[in-house]
């Protein structure tokens, strides 16, 4: 188990790294390039590509997509009752607190601990995750429900694009199917190195505040997937990536969100650097339990 582990999580610590440290000498790389290359190119060719490819059935990819909704409104009350009680304003941190960064963190460590079954029940949850990245956590901050981002997302017509290939069963292409496999290859290594690089630029304000928020976050989290896992009887790889998926830590686009509507941004990044940290520093104990769900 120990070995296992280590091999799951050293190269996600590796590349991170190796980001972190490009950022931190100041060798640097154009991240706004490279962020516009994932979402734009990288994301919904990894979507299509592994959606389309995998074996799981059309019922399955459902029950994830719908498991996925839940695990959005379980951690999001489970946080906002934690913000109450703490007497937090919920518009700053509600985000950051219920959204996991199941991009950036969440892809990579799923596709380590189960290979490609587990990428492709990432695949549906981070669709559904970055669906309420770009429509609620902006309505949550600024009151404005953004839903005219959400037609110009390339994921969402990748998704589209998916639909129409499962429900007609029309085979994939094999030029589309190549291409798309090709540019979704390029998703892990530059999230992960896109990652290491944000950490190194975000600052921490307010220590103590921001490790006692990533505390509370990493306890949605798990609350968060245990409770999805009992409700609805997960087993298996399921049971493994959706618990995974559910403790990672703080997005990062909760950040720029927070940032680009003045919501306590410096707040806010302490909160996704602090949680970040902590979560690596539990990864292996949490992988350790993914694998005991899934009877691996």
């Amino acid at each position: 188990m120990p070995s296992e582990i280590l091999n799951i999580i050293a190269p996600v610590f590796v590349v991170a790294g190796i980001g972190f440290f490009l950022e931190f000498r100041g060798i640097g790389f154009q991240s706004e390039s490279l962020t516009r290359l994932v979402m734009l190119i990288g994301t919904p060719s990894l979507v299509f590509s592994s959606l389309t490819s995998t074996a799981l059935p059309d019922d399955s990819l459902g029950r994830i997509v719908a498991i996925s909704s839940v695990a959005v409104l379980v951690a999001g009350a489970l946080a906002l009752v934690a913000l109450l009680a703490l007497r937090l304003h919920w518009r700053t941190f509600l985000s950051s607190l219920s959204l996991p960064n199941a991009g950036n963190a969440g892809l990579p460590i799923v596709f380590f601990a189960f290979a490609e079954p587990g990428l492709a029940i990432g695949a549906a949850f981070y669709f559904v995750i970055t669906l309420v990245q770009y429509t609620v956590a902006p309505a949550v901050v600024s009151g404005d429900p953004g839903l005219r981002k959400l037609l110009r997302l390339p994921l969402v017509w990748a998704v589209v694009a998916v639909l129409l290939f499962r429900i007609t069963d029309l085979p994939v292409p094999i030029v589309v199917a190549d291409v798309t496999a090709l540019l979704g290859g390029i998703m892990i290594p530059v999230m992960l190195i896109l990652l290491g690089g944000a950490l190194a630029r975000l600052k921490v304000d307010d220590i103590g505040m921001s490790a006692m928020l990533a505390g509370v976050r990493l306890v949605v989290g798990v609350a968060t997937g245990l409770t999805l896992v009992m409700v609805f009887n997960l087993e298996g790889v399921e049971a493994g990536a959706i618990f995974l998926l559910s403790v990672m830590p703080s997005a990062l686009i909760t950040y720029v969100i927070a940032e680009q509507y003045g919501r306590s941004p410096k707040r806010v990044a302490g909160l996704v650097v602090s949680s970040t940290v902590l979560n690596f520093a539990c990864l292996p104990l949490l992988i350790a339990t993914a694998i005991r769900l899934a009877g691996m």
